[in-house]
C-alpha cells in the first residue's frame, strides 16, 4: 500500500568526502575567450588559476585531478652555412614527449583553498642529457598553492611565470625550428628569441620560484615573481612584475625583470646582472582570426674576478615578432609567424688596422619565420605541420681580418598531439 504523505523535508546526499577525475572542461574556463578554440593562444592559460578547482565545480572538499599531454615530432632540418669550410648538414629527428599531470586541491565553501601540482615527464630519448634544457629531468611542474579562488594566491616551488611574448603556432619549445640556423661544427649560435624570459622559466639546479598573484577584476591580473636558488657554483636572485590586461578579444601583456648572480665565494667580486621589459598586444576574433605582436630587450653585465666590467661578457637582446592564427572552415587552422632577434656585445673594436671598424661592437641578426596547418579532432587530438625558414648573420668586427657568415636553414616538421 502507498505511504502515507509526509511533511518532512528529504534528506540531502552526503557530499563526497575525496574525488577523483580527469580535469573537467571547468578546470580550462571555457567561459572565457582565451584564444579560437584548437589555436595557439587557447592553449595558453593568460595569467588564470589553472587547473580552476572553484567550489561550484564540485561536491567535494577534496579533489584529484588528472590532465597531460602527450607529442610526437617527426622533423627534417637542411642547414646551408655560410661559411665555405663547412658542409651542407641535413638532419632528421623525432622527439616524443608525455607528461601526466597530477593537481590535489582542497577548497572550503567561502573559495579559499590549497592546491599543489606535479607533471612528471616522459621522454622519448631515454639517453638524456641533462646539460641542455632539451630534456628537462623527470619533472616540469612541482609547486604548492594557497590563496582564494579568484582573488589572490601564492605559489611556491617550480613553475613558469606567467607568457608575455607569444610564438604562435609555431616555434614550439624543444624543436629545431626554435634552435634556429645553427651549425653543430660552429661554436657560434644563433641568439635565441628574447621574451621578458631571464626568469621566466622553470629554473633547474637549486633554485626555485615564489610568486604572488592578485586578480582584482575579472579582466585585470596581476604576477609578482621570485627566484633564488642556486646557479652552478653561485648565487642567484631575481624578480619578474608581470600584468595582464584581458578584455577577451584584445589582450596587453607586459613585464619587467632584475636578478644578480654573484659566485658563492667569500670575497669574490665576479657577479653578472640581467635585467629586461616586454609587451605584447593580442585580438581574438572568435571564430575566425587571431593574432599579436611582440617586442623585448634584454641587458646582460658582467664583472670579473677584480670587480671590473667585462664588455666580452656583457650584451643586449632584443626581440619583435609577430603571428597570425585563422580558421579556414571547422577544425582546419592555419598560422604563420615571423620573429626577429638582434644581440650585440659590448666589447668595442680598438685595433689599429681596422680603423673602419673602431668602436663597432659584433653583433648577430637571427630571423625565424614559419608555416603551419592543423586539423584537430574532439579538441583532443591534434595533426599539425608546421615549415620553416630561418637565417643566422654573425658579424666579427674585433677580429681582424673581419669575420662574418650567414647560414640559412629550411625545415619541416609533423606533430601529432593527445590532450587530456
Amino acid at each position: 500500500m502507498p505511504l502515507p504523505p509526509t511533511d518532512t523535508a528529504p534528506t540531502a546526499a552526503p557530499s563526497v568526502p575525496l574525488t577523483v577525475e580527469i580535469l573537467p572542461a571547468s578546470g580550462y574556463f571555457p567561459d572565457r575567450n582565451r584564444g579560437l578554440v584548437g589555436g595557439s593562444l587557447w592553449l595558453t592559460m593568460h595569467g588564470l588559476q589553472f587547473p580552476y578547482m572553484a567550489p561550484p565545480t564540485s561536491k567535494s572538499e577534496v579533489r584529484i585531478a588528472i590532465s597531460g599531454s602527450m607529442w610526437s615530432d617527426i622533423s627534417y632540418a637542411q642547414l646551408l652555412p655560410g661559411d665555405p669550410k663547412l658542409k651542407r648538414y641535413d638532419r632528421w629527428l623525432n622527439q616524443t614527449r608525455g607528461v601526466l599531470r597530477v593537481t590535489p586541491a582542497y577548497t572550503t565553501k567561502e573559495g579559499y583553498f590549497v592546491q599543489a601540482q606535479t607533471e612528471l615527464v616522459a621522454n622519448g630519448n631515454q639517453y638524456l642529457d641533462t646539460s641542455t634544457s632539451n630534456n628537462m629531468g623527470g619533472v616540469d611542474d612541482v609547486w604548492a598553492r594557497a590563496g582564494k579562488w579568484d582573488t589572490f594566491d601564492i605559489t611556491v616551488g617550480r613553475f613558469q611565470g606567467w607568457e608575455v611574448y607569444h610564438y604562435g603556432m609555431g616555434l614550439d619549445l624543444n624543436t629545431l625550428e626554435r634552435l634556429g640556423a645553427q651549425h653543430p661544427d660552429q661554436t657560434t649560435a644563433p641568439p635565441q628569441i628574447y621574451g621578458a624570459s631571464f626568469y621566466w622559466d622553470r629554473p633547474d639546479g637549486g633554485a626555485g620560484n615564489y610568486a604572488a598573484h592578485f586578480y582584482p577584476t575579472d579582466y585585470l591580473r596581476f604576477e609578482l615573481l621570485g627566484q633564488i636558488g642556486t646557479s652552478g657554483s653561485s648565487n642567484m636572485r631575481g624578480v619578474r612584475p608581470t600584468a595582464i590586461l584581458d578584455l577577451g578579444y584584445v589582450k596587453v601583456k607586459g613585464a619587467w625583470e632584475y636578478g644578480i648572480t654573484k659566485n658563492q665565494k667569500d670575497g669574490a667580486q665576479d657577479h653578472t646582472r640581467q635585467n629586461g621589459f616586454g609587451g605584447s598586444v593580442q585580438f581574438v576574433l572568435d571564430p575566425y582570426i587571431e593574432g599579436g605582436i611582440n617586442a623585448a630587450i634584454g641587458y646582460v653585465d658582467y664583472w670579473n674576478g677584480t670587480g671590473q666590467p667585462d664588455t666580452s661578457k656583457s650584451t643586449t637582446t632584443s626581440s619583435i615578432g609577430g603571428f597570425l592564427n585563422g580558421r579556414v572552415v571547422g577544425p582546419l587552422m592555419l598560422g604563420v609567424g615571423v620573429n626577429q632577434t638582434h644581440w650585440e656585445n659590448l666589447l668595442p673594436n680598438g685595433s689599429p688596422l681596422t680603423p673602419q671598424d673602431n668602436g663597432k661592437t659584433n653583433y648577430k641578426n637571427h630571423l625565424q619565420t614559419f608555416a603551419a596547418i592543423q586539423y584537430s579532432f574532439w579538441d583532443k587530438l591534434f595533426l599539425k605541420f608546421v615549415g620553416s625558414y630561418s637565417q643566422f648573420h654573425f658579424e666579427d668586427v674585433v677580429e681582424v681580418p673581419r669575420h662574418s657568415f650567414t647560414n640559412k636553414e629550411y625545415g619541416g616538421r609533423l606533430r601529432v598531439m593527445y590532450l587530456f
